[in-house]
């Protein structure tokens, strides 16, 4: 089954098509590069990652390395050390111009190229080369893979960083930079050469979105203190002159490369990384731009997005086979639903559902595969609008798939578009109904071609009975009329025999703490009550009430008795028929009572 996550991403790609600009010029490599190719990859920060273009395509990191060998000077020299050395006030510059502070000789910031160079010479090591070789290994930690360097990109780009090598010898003359400027520059442009492909940068991105914990891997790579300095300044500085529309427009951390990459990161949620050569002004990718604006406002991804949200939407999954309903069916149908019942699954939900959310339900539900997945809407407050389109998708895979959608929605959290039609799907205010009906339908549809079963006929006390036991047993049973409202069994009263309901529909209650009745369970043909009392030292626990009017098969105590102690060979068949139907009552209890908990 397509993933209707999968599905919208390459529904937006192909909407945000050609955005213009052109490739960078002034690094031959650079400008020799396939203006047309592209690639688009979201990571999750539990590791899924979706795929769009030509995601496996190398090309070098460029400034999108920035972020992250801050990372590593904070990691080696602490915040204090670093912020000596290089401010995190935004600039409004372009990415290569000279913007010091005229006082101190600081870079503004470490994402535009002096702060980024002064950020390469806080990286421990004796050498240029020691701390390139950290640096390199620091990236692929992020990574998940080992990275290496693009020797064709760094021969091309040191050639031509006239540039960056005058602000490497204005920082040294500043005092900025110790030791030799030319080192240091070097380093530089060796880490903006390490070739990587966009499912590497959404992984490095989901790697800040996790708190600094690799998704794939596991390993925290980076103390979570210290990613939320670095993403406070990717925010604030790393789109460079244009960071001020990239905060109103799109909203979360980023940072662009001039080879055509843009990351960012959603905390908490994804990662994201786009390729697409032509550059904008500004010197970020424009395609990549316009994706950013769309998935922002489709996926309420906007940092300044006031959300309720849990990092996880699913409250709790478990198929039928754990948790069923409250209702008794008879012995066939029953054999039926154990043999079926796991092929219907509930997934009760919590929260606001923004896109992560719903991605992660989307992709537990691929994964289960149910034939019937029933969504638990009652403790969801609210549902952005691509999360709500992304589960009327799913729906839709699953239908093709044969399967269907039930929805538990007592608030209407997520209306349904084709509400009054065929197409709508099955919508219930509680679960136990919802979890009710899907037990008609597997009966209805594993069942198969069959007489209906006299539902007496197939309850364990007839038919577990030899003709010996059963001859015994239809000598002592009487029959019994009961109005509809009419209390068959009171709470409280001493055991008064087994009833077997003919038919007609009746329930057990109880009152809770509070004192409202509950009702726990319902009871229709060829079901039994009053036996439950034998465990409770012979006293009714709950209210039995007839719903309609039943017609009933009783086994009163005194009967139960005097064959006991008559003729004890019919009777020890009929305790281990109620044994047997006492235990299996108890079994799916517990079983209930334990996916609840858990």
């Amino acid at each position: 089954m397509r993933n209707p996550v999968q599905d919208y991403l390459e529904q937006i790609v192909a909407q945000c098509g050609d955005a213009g600009g052109e490739v960078a010029g002034y690094i031959p490599e650079l400008a020799a590069a396939d203006p047309d190719r592209f690639s688009l990859c979201l990571a999750t920060v539990d590791g899924q990652v979706y795929e769009v273009g030509e995601s496996d395509h190398r090309y070098s990191i460029q400034s999108m390395s920035k972020p992250f060998t801050y990372a590593l000077g904070l990691h080696d020299q602490g915040i204090e050390a670093v912020a000596r050395k290089v401010d995190v006030e935004p600039s409004g510059d372009a990415f290569n111009e000279i913007s010091v502070s005229p006082d101190t000789g600081r870079p503004k910031n470490p994402m535009i190229n002096a702060g980024a160079i002064t950020a390469s010479s806080l990286v421990a090591g004796d050498s240029g080369d020691e701390r390139f070789a950290r640096a390199v290994e620091w990236y692929g930690r992020f990574a998940g893979r080992e990275l290496e360097l693009d020797s064709s990109i760094y021969s091309s780009e040191l050639g031509t960083a006239h540039r960056n090598r005058a602000i490497a010898h204005m920082l040294r003359e500043f005092g900025i930079l110790e030791g030799d400027p030319e080192e240091v520059l070097d380093q530089y442009v060796r880490q903006c050469s390490v070739a990587v492909d966009t499912r590497d940068l959404a992984l490095m991105a989901a790697t800040l979105a996790n708190g600094g914990r690799q998704p794939r891997t596991g390993e925290q790579v980076l103390d979570p203190a210290l990613v939320e300095h670095v993403l406070s300044v990717m925010t604030t500085c790393g789109m460079y002159d244009a960071a001020g529309d990239w905060v109103t427009a799109v909203g979360m951390p980023a940072k662009s490369g001039v080879s055509g990459g843009i990351i960012g990161v959603l905390p908490g949620q994804v990662g994201i990384a786009v390729f697409s050569p032509r550059l904008d002004p500004h010197g970020n990718s424009a395609r990549g731009v316009a994706l950013f604006e769309r998935m922002s406002t489709d996926m309420e991804m906007h940092l300044m997005h006031v959300s309720r949200g849990s990092r996880n939407a699913v409250r709790s999954s478990y198929s039928l086979a754990s948790a069923r309903s409250n209702t008794h069916w008879q012995g066939a149908d029953e054999e039926v639903l154990d043999r079926v019942a796991d092929r219907a699954v509930v997934y009760e939900l919590h929260g606001d559902l923004l896109f992560a959310g719903a991605e992660k339900i989307v992709r537990t539900v691929v994964e289960d595969a149910p034939e019937l997945a029933v969504f638990d809407f009652t403790h969801v407050n609210d549902i952005a609008d691509v999360s709500r389109l992304t589960l009327l998708a799913l729906r839709d895979r699953l239908r093709e798939e044969g399967s269907e959608v039930i929805a538990v929605d007592p608030s209407g959290v997520i209306p349904d578009p084709a509400e009054g039609t065929d197409e709508a799907s099955p919508r219930f205010t509680d679960l136990p109904s919802a979890i009710e009906w899907c037990e008609q339908m597997l009966i209805r549809t594993y069942c198969g071609p069959r007489e209906e079963p006299d539902p007496v006929e197939d309850h364990p006390l007839m038919r577990d009975l030899d003709e010996t036991g059963r001859a015994a047993l239809d000598a002592a049973m009487t029959r019994q009329v009961v109005p509809a409202g009419e209390v068959v069994l009171a709470e409280g009263t001493d055991f008064a025999g087994i009833h077997v309901i003919v038919r007609g529909q009746a329930v057990a209650q109880d009152r809770g703490p509070d004192g409202e009745v509950t009702t726990l369970v319902q009871l229709g043909p060829g079901t039994s009550f009053g036996e439950l009392a034998l465990g409770t030292r012979d006293r009714q626990e709950t209210t039995i009430r007839a719903e309609t009017e039943l017609e009933l098969l009783v086994l009163s105590a005194a009967d139960l008795e005097r064959i006991t102690a008559k003729d004890p060979a019919a009777a020890l068949q009929i305790w281990r028929a109620i044994a047997r139907d006492g235990y299996r009552v108890a079994d799916r209890a517990l079983r209930r009572s334990a996916v609840r908990v858990g």
